[in-house]
């Protein structure tokens, strides 16, 4: 699959707004997060996955949101 930047933009951008309507305001499961906590949550996962060798990051998984709820909890302490 060939994604350019811009797609991957697109892709990014559509999955921080899955996850801020689970963690966001008025969101599934409400912990207060901003779309800034969200937007750097979601970087180190992507980091991480980079690091590891991981490939799958162009997906929404139960797994990202489980892992994006941890950093925004432990991190910027929500809860």
């Amino acid at each position: 699959m060939n994604l350019n930047s811009s797609s991957l933009d697109e892709n990014m951008k559509n999955f921080q707004e899955y996850v801020f309507s689970f963690y966001g305001e008025g969101g599934i499961e409400d912990i207060g997060a901003s779309k800034e906590q969200i937007y750097q949550a979601t970087l180190r996962v992507f980091e991480y996955c980079l690091d590891s060798g991981e490939t799958d990051i162009q997906g929404a998984f139960t797994s990202d949101l489980t892992l994006i709820k941890e950093i925004l909890v432990n991190e910027f302490k929500l809860k």
